[in-house]
């Protein structure tokens, strides 16, 4: 019998939250909690076809989190974060890369009835700094 993928990123995070040392790295924590959220939001868009989006996200203000981008058409991810650093595509989907100068996003766009949407997105920190996934969609757009 499988389990479900959130299932197994829950069992994770408490195996690993449970490795944490006591006292202060509890910074450490902190991140593979966030890590998890944010795997969770990209989980859920995987799993289910997310209704489209009555209003695209604009650029007035950074996204919250990767999961307002799931189920966005292109024009509504370009109004979100503008242009893409770079643009593959791979079989039936299209992998966008958003680079920034302490963090990088990366979006699937996968066809659904014809019209391709993002299917899953994940940001990420570069190089030593940490960064949350708001602070990271926070840069993106800002420049």
């Amino acid at each position: 019998m499988t389990a479900l993928p959130g299932l197994r990123a829950s069992v994770l995070l408490l195996l690993l939250v449970g490795c944490a040392p006591p006292g202060p790295d509890r910074a450490a924590s902190e991140v593979l909690k966030q890590v998890l959220e944010s795997h969770r939001a990209s989980l859920a868009g995987l799993n289910t076809a997310p209704p489209p989006r009555t209003s695209p996200v604009t650029r007035r203000g950074a996204p919250s989190g990767v999961a307002a981008l799931l189920g966005q058409t292109r024009e509504g991810v370009i109004a979100a974060l503008g242009q893409p650093t770079r643009r593959r595509p791979e079989g039936e989907a299209e992998i966008w890369l958003y680079q920034g100068t302490h963090c990088a996003l990366d979006v699937v766009l996968y066809r659904q009835s014809s019209t391709p949407r993002v299917a899953w997105a994940a940001a990420r920190a570069s190089g030593t700094e940490t960064r949350t996934e708001a602070g990271c969609l926070s840069e993106l757009t800002s420049g």
